[in-house]
């Protein structure tokens, strides 16, 4: 198991700022035990053309010595910038010969999975018309240069451009939907012209739903070939004016949500439930909401059984979802290396998330047990997020998710392992939010629970002896008992707790330093402001618990001034003090990051530029920089937060100018 000494190493010095943890950079040390340095994809091809030169608007290799770095700030070349994802904000779902995403049809057909505080209105549960910048695409700029954004990270509906999911080209004319092809030509065309750079994130979520009707979607290895011909229409059609790509966003929370959780993401996969509309008595069921049986016959791998339509969910879907997502990365990555990097002189990466893990300690932990938790802060953490960041970077999933999974695990084959080795190489995305404690785990007479031995390695087993929270214990409803990691945000799995992204970033590049080429740019990080919904306002129990451990200010508590009140734009919506907070906190962790301890950090996308659908929570939570009334205004008017500007003046003062 490797040594975790990055944690307590940053966690142990608090800096005179609030939140604010620092590290000698000769107090971080390398894991030896962590990849080696060739991170190359191997091709006969020579498909992995990572060494040739880019374009330095997305990171040159020239860039500037330690000596020639401005001390104290991030590089000029710093991609700042702002993150939205397709069905979130286009609206437009059925124009222009737009086919339906899994989440068009699940909204649909499930609208009580998603929340709405206005159920008259059938727009209120789906993403029909979110913030409609299908249209008003120009509003969304304005805001973008309210922020001093130089990037905009977007992503491209796939089935916008292919209805069917299916791109083809015969006789050198690709079956696109022309007109979504045309608006993407646009928002291209526009940044451009507006100096932002286009960071295009090729699959946030919204798979083609005529692929899980086809095949159950990322279940079938037919998918891994489906979604490179539509990347390769991608980079054909975009790639002159487009040198950022990421092919696949978040595969952790498309799985594992989508194939498993059950109505929070679709497409609404989970076990336990009735099969809702497929059953022929339907007495007392209520069809419009719960997890969802509709899928097409699913082969996970070429050879294996072809399970049948309309099941019940099956044990492992969520895995087998990991697995074919992360080799139609690395085939899609294979495509633009072999066919268009050379000439095009961009980069492509993938994004994945997951919370920085923090050794659990209270006034009573002892010296040894600190180092055991540090030891599980680095499994867990290892499960979380290496699951999804070693294939890409490694060509493989980590030892200890493989021993702990045994039979359970998915095997790449050698060709497979080639494709993945380094397939991220050029830069890592990490979509960042929150921190998780971690431990070895208890039973209810407070004996330490063992690690599962090799007989019993398995899915349900791996995790056994394993415990990792951002709070001491769940209330029914997924409700947080406190104390929580940092202050409760305006969503049950969020809290602001700004260490979280520099102990993320350094357990990161000291695992990859050897293979990146252009460094970690953050692809999301924002916050909700506390709510009606999810709020803890004057939580004594957390303020205590960090005092009794001399760290008072991780306690980070508001009060009741705090939380948004929909009635009245004018107070905690449009002032969002809580968020300027947020954003003041991680960022000073980034640039702490970035100077002291040598991250290779390249850029920070906010998320969100606009307040947009936020998936199961619908239009009751707001992550965005910018407020829209989605119930009242026909016009969907943007109008800037507090926040928007807050940043443009971080930027400027924590950002070398050119």
């Amino acid at each position: 198991m490797k040594s975790l000494t990055i944690f307590t190493t940053l966690l142990a010095v608090t800096a005179a700022k609030k939140c604010i943890v620092k590290a000698p950079a000769d107090d971080v040390t390398t894991d030896v035990n962590a990849p080696a340095a060739d991170g190359n994809i191997a091709s006969d091809d020579e498909a992995a053309n990572v060494d040739e030169p880019i374009a330095d608007d997305i990171d040159s290799a020239d860039e500037k010595s330690d000596a020639e770095a401005p001390k104290g700030k991030l590089p000029a070349s710093f991609k700042w910038g702002a993150a939205t994802a397709a069905y979130q904000v286009e609206g437009a779902w059925d124009t222009d010969g737009r086919g339906e995403s899994v989440w068009d049809y699940f909204t649909h057909l499930y609208p009580k999975n998603v929340e709405s505080g206005d159920r008259t209105n059938p727009d209120s549960t789906n993403g029909n018309v979110a913030c409609d910048s299908y249209h008003k695409f120009d509003e969304d700029v304005k805001m973008m240069k309210i922020m001093k954004a130089n990037h905009y990270r977007f992503s491209i509906s796939w089935s916008r451009l292919f209805p069917d999911g299916v791109a083809k080209k015969v006789n050198g004319k690709w079956n696109v939907n022309e007109k979504g092809a045309e608006y993407y030509d646009m928002m291209i065309d526009t940044l451009i012209e507006n100096d932002i750079t286009p960071l295009a994130t090729l699959y946030h979520w919204d798979l083609p739903y005529a692929l899980h009707e086809k095949y159950g979607g990322w279940l079938d290895y037919r998918s891994q070939d489906d979604f490179a011909k539509y990347a390769e229409f991608c980079f054909e059609r975009f790639g002159d004016r487009v040198k950022g790509w990421i092919t696949i966003n978040e595969p952790w929370v498309n799985c594992v949500g989508g194939y498993k959780n059950g109505p929070g993401k679709a497409p609404y996969r989970c076990t336990g439930e009735a099969p809702r509309k497929l059953q022929n008595d339907t007495t007392g069921l209520d069809l419009e909401g719960g997890c969802s049986y509709e899928i097409g016959p699913s082969q996970y791998y070429k050879g294996a059984e072809v399970l049948p339509a309309d099941r019940a969910p099956q044990r492992l879907e969520e895995v087998w979802c990991s697995h074919n997502i992360l080799i139609a990365h690395a085939k899609a990555v294979n495509v633009y290396r072999k066919k268009f990097q050379k000439k095009q002189k961009g980069l492509i990466g993938i994004t994945v998330d997951g919370e920085a893990q923090i050794p659990w300690e209270d006034e009573n932990t002892t010296p040894e047990e600190l180092e055991n938790n540090k030891k599980y802060a680095n499994l867990a953490a290892e499960f979380r997020i290496g699951w999804y960041s070693d294939p890409p970077m490694t060509g493989d999933y980590p030892e200890s998710v493989k021993q702990r999974m045994g039979k359970d695990m998915p095997v790449f084959t050698a060709e497979e392992k080639k494709l993945l080795k380094g397939s991220s190489s050029d830069f890592l995305g990490w979509n960042t939010y929150t921190a998780h404690w971690a431990e070895q785990a208890k039973d209810e007479d407070g004996k330490l629970i063992e690690p599962p031995t090799e007989e019993e390695a398995s899915y349900e087993n791996s995790k056994k002896d394993m415990w990792d929270d951002n709070c001491r214990g769940r209330a029914p409803g997924w409700v947080c008992i406190p104390p929580t990691l940092g202050s409760q945000a305006g969503s049950s799995w969020n809290t602001k707790y700004g260490p979280t992204i520099r102990v993320g970033l350094n357990w990161l590049y000291n695992r990859y330093k050897s293979i990146l080429k252009n460094g970690i740019i953050i692809t999301e990080n924002g916050c909700a402001q506390p709510n009606y919904k999810v709020s803890r306002a004057n939580d004594q129990v957390t303020i205590d618990y960090f005092k009794s451990i001399g760290k008072e200010e991780y306690a980070d508590a508001y009060d009741e001034s705090i939380i948004e009140d929909e009635s009245n734009i004018e107070g905690t919506i449009l002032h969002d003090t809580y968020r300027i907070d947020w954003y003041k906190q991680y960022l000073e962790n980034l640039r702490l990051a970035y100077v002291e301890d040598g991250v290779d950090v390249r850029g920070y996308m906010a998320w969100s530029l606009i307040d947009n659908f936020e998936w199961e929570n619908g239009y009751e939570t707001r992550f965005g920089m910018t407020y829209i009334d989605f119930y009242n205004d026909k016009e969907l008017t943007r109008i800037p937060k507090d926040s928007l500007t807050y940043l443009a003046e971080w930027f400027t003062e924590n950002v070398e100018q050119e």
